[in-house]
């Protein structure tokens, strides 16, 4: 049952501009989590935001039963805030696009969280043309082996999101009739109802 579930969800990418925080705000409003951020300026006006200047996520915050962290700002390494995230987060999802770039830096990022031995889900947003999924599935698969991967075709649910904030998020089409949206919605649930099995006790 939703009212029980407890779950930490880390969002996390070597790459920025890969749709990270607006999937990462989704799926927090979604299943009602906290949402715990590092970014300086967030679309959430429920964002708990972590100052950039602090190393280490605040005692408090790790410890929350249902939670989504949203961080960005690796390198070659780890930031210590996102060491602290994969060592408590039940599953890590790494969004992407599908431009080799993209791709690059996922395989990267991929292969620095590795080694914590938890669930990790790829998901593949912002795409228009099957063609285009099936060859970033490809060539992440010939680089990795076999991993969830899941798709998020481009929509116009984020900036709506953005512009008119979670709560309308959640009241999509019952209330407000937006039927192409509710549509987009149901397939962003399908994907985080997956993530959500992954991070589950098996």
């Amino acid at each position: 049952m939703m009212e029980d579930l407890a779950i930490k969800i880390l969002f996390i990418s070597y790459k920025g501009g890969v749709g990270k925080s607006a999937l990462a705000i989704n799926l927090a409003a979604e299943i009602d989590a906290d949402y715990v951020t590092n970014d300086l300026i967030t679309t959430s006006t429920n964002a708990i935001q972590i100052d950039y200047t602090k190393r280490k996520i605040p005692k408090g915050l790790l410890s929350l039963d249902r939670v989504v962290f949203d961080f960005g700002a690796m390198s070659t390494h780890l930031d210590p805030k996102a060491v602290q995230a994969t060592q408590v987060a039940d599953v890590i999802v790494i969004p992407t696009f599908t431009d080799r770039r993209s791709l690059e830096a996922t395989i990267k990022t991929v292969l620095l969280i590795k080694p914590m031995n938890k669930p990790i889900a790829i998901v593949i947003n912002h795409f228009t043309k099957q063609k285009e999924f099936d060859e970033a599935v490809t060539y992440l698969t010939e680089s990795l082996g076999e991993l969830p991967i899941f798709a998020i075709r481009t929509t116009t649910l984020f900036a709506r999101v953005a512009k008119d904030g979670t709560d309308w998020f959640k009241q999509i089409h019952n209330q407000h009739g937006e039927w192409q949206l509710n549509k987009s919605r149901l397939a962003h649930e399908d994907v985080y109802n997956a993530i959500i099995e992954l991070g589950l006790p098996a």
